[in-house]
């Protein structure tokens, strides 16, 4: 009778934990770091279709057959070695026929984004202003349109710098697009317009190349400053991340974190809330936790090793980076690194977690191409995507501990 009547009070205190987080991850804030992925097409190399096989990142392709194409090549880059090409083929046209390709971004710290820009047509005509447009748009609004400040046409255009509207400088996501649009309506014979584009970016953090791991004061780069910081850190130890189960700002071990580990209670794998290792999570760990119930988190940026102290080894990491640097004002192949996340971290803050969640669970049931919680590609949220985000919880990135 104690047996069942404690299993039962077990049960009933699983099932509230369980909406208790579902409440946590319903409130917490989904707003992410604002960076472009991909932005100069490296991730794929050469692609043919990109209506058959959409850049990586840019997944939302949206081209009309048969008057539109694109593709990525490296017949024109600027930095790297690849750059999306859009073009207008030959045929009729409406006025208002438009190519774009996109992905969703985070615009609350981005005041200017920035690209390079090629213009022309296949066979070296002159780009007709009046005739065609490359664009580009945020959630399907157009905030730069180069008809109206190219004077006559062709050529490369490096740097342009669109500023963002305070409109869109928020908690939610949109969706940027890159885009050629006609302009009148008419028959084409003679000419394919073809835009290119590279170096996509935003004016923040690192020009949208994120942080080396040992470029400590993110300044872009890895030299004296960082040197300092690790000096001044120098033996000391990370202190209770491991029970930081909620990954939030508190720094501190409290009831967020208990959340996350009941809902590990009983559970048998090795991830977090087995503290002991020991393939369980069962009381020895629970007596763990609250031994550490109210706690300091500290975390420490000089620990690139991730062994839980300062020392030799996170010396010899900040030495293998010298003078690196992720400033797309000074690209150099060999050390400046375009941003890639885990696929699970949906709102690009390093670390797959609550916040992540809440992400999916607002999307579930949510259908199309392009959607930020559709971990898995299926055009649908739903379980699998849960479950893949689940495989990485608590993963993290270089990234955490940006913001």
């Amino acid at each position: 009778m104690y047996l069942g009547t404690k299993r039962a009070v077990m049960k009933k205190t699983t099932v509230i934990v369980a909406v208790m987080i579902m409440v946590l991850a319903g409130n917490i804030t989904q707003a992410g770091v604002s960076l472009i992925m991909n932005g100069s097409f490296e991730s794929d190399g050469i692609i043919n279709d990109i209506t058959a096989q959409a850049p990586r990142r840019w997944c939302d392709v949206n081209i009309p057959s048969g008057k539109f194409g694109g593709w990525i090549s490296s017949d024109w880059n600027t930095k790297g070695n690849y750059s999306l090409s859009l073009y207008s083929g030959y045929g009729t046209f409406t006025a208002g026929d438009i190519a774009t390709v996109s992905q969703q971004v985070y615009l609350m710290d981005v005041n200017q984004i920035i690209f390079d820009l090629k213009l022309g047509t296949v066979a070296g005509y002159l780009w007709n202003p009046v005739q065609r447009s490359a664009l580009l748009l945020i959630d399907g609004n157009v905030v730069w349109d180069s008809s109206d400040w190219v004077p006559d046409a062709s050529g490369e255009y490096r740097n342009r710098m669109v500023d963002v509207n305070e409109i869109y400088k928020d908690e939610s996501p949109h969706t940027l697009s890159l885009a050629m649009r006609v302009n009148v309506p008419g028959t084409e014979y003679f000419f394919q317009y073809l835009s290119r584009w590279d170096f996509v970016k935003f004016d923040a953090y690192c020009g949208g190349f994120g942080y080396l791991p040992e470029d400590l004061n993110r300044d872009c780069y890895v030299d004296e400053l960082d040197l300092k910081v690790l000096t001044e850190q120098w033996l000391a130890e990370e202190l209770n991340q491991e029970y930081d189960l909620f990954g939030n700002d508190e720094d501190v071990i409290n009831f967020p974190d208990f959340a996350a580990f009941a809902s590990y209670w009983r559970k048998i794998w090795g991830g977090g809330g087995d503290f002991n290792r020991s393939g369980k999570v069962d009381v020895a760990d629970l007596k763990m936790f609250a031994e550490h119930w109210l706690s300091p988190v500290i975390w420490l940026l000089s620990d690139t090793a991730a062994d839980g102290v300062v020392n030799f080894k996170d010396y010899a990491g900040l030495a293998g980076r010298w003078r690196d640097n992720t400033d797309w004002r000074n690209w150099q192949d060999g050390n400046c690194f375009e941003l890639e996340l885990s696929a699970a971290d949906l709102n690009y803050d390093g670390i797959v977690n609550l916040r992540d969640l809440a992400i999916t669970i607002g999307d579930l049931e949510s259908e199309g191409p392009c959607i930020r919680s559709d971990i898995d590609g299926s055009g649908i949220v739903d379980i699998l995507d849960i479950r893949k985000l689940a495989d990485e919880w608590l993963l993290k990135s270089w990234l955490y501990g940006l913001e």
